[in-house]
């Protein structure tokens, strides 16, 4: 079964950087022997590069492209802000959305979050809802509760047609203690998280057998890659720091 593999470049590069980075993991990926799928997703500054680089590459059918914040509203007066209809400009399918930086340093609550992700759901694009716990909660037994009620809100506002499947939702578990840091949950941790997300969205969505992708994140590199994606209900991963270096990130794709 194939593997989906996000690469956030957060706030990070030049146009220089990000055009060579973006020629290396296009490089790698024509080597890749799985048939495990791609996203990139640079600093929205730089999608039209990116876009174009993947596009006129031989692999751009596994090569897909993301955005890493996107407006809750439809165009309008709403300044420094990007809709989810102009990205389709540059062919984006993926849009990041409750990201643990943007939760804790931007300050956007459950409302907001559940906002972007019915303006992403309302343009037939995909999402990556992020969810994880503070290492505070992890200590105090309240990983499990938070991460239940980071989903619920997350798809609150989600249509009586939206909840027939999750084809366009992806849950990406990112324990907030764990990124950037080099740690990294027990597998049996990891496994036991997935199987608990699993069994909340199956309560959100009308057919059990709809059940969204969910991938981990949090300090996953090239060393560790190949026993996370191998656990039972990752399916795939979303990779930061080290998706920068593209042999790095190259080796987390054919890690499995």
């Amino acid at each position: 079964m194939s593997k989906l593999i996000a690469a956030n470049w957060k706030q990070n590069g030049s146009s220089l950087e990000v055009d060579n980075l973006t020629r290396e993991i296009i490089k790698g990926a024509k080597k890749l022997k799985n048939l495990n799928n791609l996203i990139l997703i640079p600093p929205s500054v730089y999608l039209e590069r990116v876009s174009k680089l993947i596009k006129k590459s031989s692999v751009s059918k596994r090569i897909s492209l993301g955005v890493q914040n996107i407006s809750p509203y439809k165009n309008g007066a709403y300044t420094g802000e990007i809709s989810a209809d102009m990205c389709k400009d540059f062919d984006c399918k993926y849009f990041i959305v409750g990201h643990s930086e943007r939760r804790e340093t931007f300050n956007e609550d459950s409302v907001m979050i559940s906002k972007k992700v019915l303006s992403v759901l309302n343009t037939s694009q995909k999402i990556i809802l992020c969810i994880g716990e503070t290492l505070n909660q992890r200590e105090k037994k309240q990983a499990r509760k938070v991460i239940a009620n980071q989903i619920k809100s997350g798809l609150s506002l989600l249509t009586p047609k939206m909840r027939r499947t999750a084809s366009k939702i992806i849950i990406a578990y990112e324990p907030v203690w764990a990124i950037g840091t080099g740690k990294t949950p027990s597998l049996q941790d990891i496994f036991l998280m997935h199987k608990h997300i699993i069994e909340i969205s199956a309560k959100i969505f009308i057919t059990n057998r709809s059940i969204p992708k969910i991938l981990y994140g949090g300090s996953v590199n090239s060393e560790n890659s190949n026993e996370i994606l191998s656990i039972q209900g990752v399916d795939g991963a979303l990779v930061g720091g080290a998706s920068l270096n593209a042999k790095k990130f190259i080796d987390i794709c054919r890690s499995i």
